[in-house]
């Protein structure tokens, strides 16, 4: 019989950080429809803000909710089957202090505009900052402490100014791309938030090209992947052993950054730009897309200290495998022990997106020798550090619900057999989150 794969955690919230408005979506006293449902399928909900979007462009009536009338581009079909594609360059700019443009298409467009139905505090307006961008030596403008924050504390949340759809580059000729581009940066109410980022790209030939390649992030709008630009979060420099980490929230278009660990006044905010827990000539190779050389504290130890760091990593990424491979065949006390010796590697090495994977492991572990007491235990452990960490505002009762659903689907009825018939969570591979910055 074919195993029926089961949905981790991680890949769970994952998904609920991820999702997207490609779907109806009905939220007590708002209803929001996206374009790519069927009209048939879109609950007629009057006028007003629950309206379903239509999908506008240059040719549209109305224009509503953006600023200016949608500039337009429709590639040329490259081969034989191949469709026409518009690009509209959509911007609204009273979204927040900065405002907010859009190169996508009409369709991404429309099942996006719920993001300005959602409150954008100025950017200068509100409580003290725990933060401030200054110049720091070798590195240009970065982010510092003004106070002491606290591991797993909230520093700061930026809204995305611009956001350009992934294939946008490719498909539309280079001086078309960079009129419609500029455009969109011209129209926002401060375009010299996206002008006056770091440009270190060589392979750019474009001002804006450059600022893209140089700060932009991963992000998903309207179903589509997207590189988006946040003007503040942009400013953070990278770690190989970074201090802070990033939460996206799609609803928002918005960018949190929490604590990875306490942080000194004064001390810099750093950030990884490339997968947490990878080796230093790993991270190296990922991290020449931007252009410079890694001068963090990590990298600039000495040799031994390197090495050292280096084999932890190697032997942490080893022994995820060697547990996940130990899970599939039937051995969950070899499976618990490697597990456990991931645990307690984490702390030397900072890597605390792992700790949750692990705890959902060993919850799943204990699951299938039948003790669910127990794993019930880790699985309210794994939640908790996703609630300290802020990927949940709270632990619910529908939060163990899917875990525990996941975990008897994945080890059959009762899992007593000792067999681990779905995935744990992770299993090798590389490390854990990263900034997810684009390139």
């Amino acid at each position: 019989m074919a195993t029926r794969r089961s949905l981790s955690l991680h890949s769970f919230i994952q998904l609920l950080l991820s999702f997207s408005l490609a779907e109806c979506t009905v939220i007590p006293g708002k209803q929001w429809c996206a374009v790519s449902v069927p009209a048939i399928f879109q609950p007629y909900t009057g006028s007003g803000s629950g309206i379903c979007p239509p999908a506008v462009d240059d040719q549209s009536a109305d224009w509503s909710p953006w600023a200016h009338k949608p500039y337009c581009v429709t590639t040329a079909p490259r081969r034989a089957g191949d469709q026409a594609k518009k690009f509209c360059a959509y911007t609204n700019s009273r979204h927040g202090s900065r405002g907010l443009s859009l190169v996508t298409t009409p369709e991404a467009a429309a099942d996006s505009t719920v993001i300005l139905d959602e409150y954008m505090p100025p950017y200068d307006v509100g409580e003290e900052k725990p933060f401030k961008v200054v110049e720091v030596p070798n590195k240009g403008l970065g982010v510092v402490a003004t106070r002491h924050i606290s591991r797993y504390e909230e520093i700061m949340v930026d809204y995305a100014s611009l956001a350009v759809e992934i294939t946008f580059a490719s498909l539309v000729p280079a001086k078309t791309g960079y009129r419609v581009l500029h455009l969109a940066v011209d129209q926002l109410a401060d375009p010299e938030s996206i002008l006056g980022l770091g440009k270190s790209n060589d392979l750019a030939a474009d001002e804006i090209e450059n600022v893209l390649r140089t700060n932009a992030f991963h992000t998903i709008l309207g179903g589509m992947p997207h590189m988006a630009l946040y003007p503040v979060v942009s400013r953070i420099n990278h770690a190989c052993k970074p201090n802070a980490y990033t939460r996206f929230i799609p609803r928002t278009l918005s960018v949190s950054v929490g604590a990875s660990r306490d942080i000194k006044p004064g001390e810099e905010i750093t950030i990884s730009y490339v997968t947490v827990g990878q080796t230093t000539a790993e991270r190296h190779k990922a991290l020449k897309h931007w252009g410079f050389e890694c001068q963090c504290d990590l990298c600039t130890s000495s040799e031994q200290e390197i090495a050292a760091s280096d084999a932890r990593r190697r032997e942490i990424d080893d022994l995820r495998g060697q547990a996940a491979a130990a899970y599939q065949e039937g051995k969950p006390y070899q499976a618990l022990r490697l597990t456990r010796q991931v645990l307690g590697l984490i702390p030397s090495e900072e890597l605390f997106p792992l700790y949750s994977e692990q705890y959902e492991n060993i919850a799943r572990i204990y699951w299938i020798l039948g003790d669910w007491e127990t794993g019930l235990k880790y699985a309210r452990q794994s939640l908790d550090v996703l609630r300290e960490q802020g990927y949940l505002e709270d632990v619910r009762p529908e939060h163990l619900e899917v875990m525990v659903t996941n975990f008897r689907q994945s080890v059959g009825t009762a899992g007593r057999s000792g067999k681990g018939k779905g995935k744990m969570a992770g299993g090798g591979g590389g490390g854990g989150s990263s900034s997810q910055k684009a390139v």
